[in-house]
């Protein structure tokens, strides 16, 4: 096997784990994750009892986003293989829009590790009301949309592709809307089904990654 080969089948791989593993470990974590509410007060009692069960949620949430920048970039990669204009697109921004999640996640992970060290509650609900502020969360709001704009950009693109593409497309607009409703309602329920439904998406995505697709030109040339 020649080197250029061997470097293509590695990429391939890389894609495809991170497209199952990303997804799962976020999976995982969501469902861990305690109750949620935008009341800095209320949520910072929830934080008195559960620090260390919130903490653990967003590790695994952080580290899943981790993970998963290769699917990312698949899956980019896999819409320009047919709508060149909308695969740069949606790469630029959902490479903007993780990098705002990544912003949150560990925020929100800080604040569990705060808690669990001690924090009191009058502490933890001022460290809450910081984090929630606009200079905050104001100024990721739109790197946040930059993020649901790319899969938005890939959904509708894979759509318009059809054949095996389509119902993977469907599956990860729906799981990304979802979580878009938990973002806005603070309802953890939304973001946990939608994670799942993204995690089925990227593994069938996985699939089209990694499966030969005869007359058509292959991931990763």
């Amino acid at each position: 096997m020649s080197p250029a080969s061997t470097t293509r089948n590695s990429r391939i791989a890389l894609a495809a784990v991170s497209l199952v593993l990303g997804p799962l470990l976020m999976s995982v974590g969501d469902l861990m994750h305690p109750a949620e509410t935008m009341d800095p007060a209320a949520q910072a009692s929830i934080l008195m009892t559960q620090a260390s069960r919130w903490y653990a949620a967003h590790l695994l949430l952080l580290i899943g986003l981790l993970v998963f920048i290769p699917g990312t970039l698949a899956l980019a990669r896999l819409v320009e293989e047919y709508r060149p204009t909308a695969g740069y697109a949606a790469r630029i921004l959902l490479l903007i829009g993780m990098g705002a999640f990544y912003a949150v996640v560990a925020g929100e992970m800080l604040i569990g590790r705060y808690v669990s060290d001690g924090a009191d509650l009058p502490a933890a609900t001022a460290l809450l009301k910081a984090f929630q502020s606009g200079g905050v969360l104001g100024v990721l709001a739109p790197a946040l949309a930059a993020f649901f704009g790319g899969i938005a950009v890939s959904v509708i693109a894979l759509i318009r592709i059809g054949g095996a593409l389509r119902w993977p497309a469907v599956a990860l607009g729906l799981g990304a809307l979802l979580i878009l409703g938990e973002i806005i309602t603070s309802e953890v329920r939304l973001s946990q089904i939608g994670n799942v439904v993204m995690l089925v998406a990227s593994a069938a995505f996985a699939w089209q990654v990694i499966r030969p697709r005869g007359g058509e030109r292959a991931f990763g040339d």
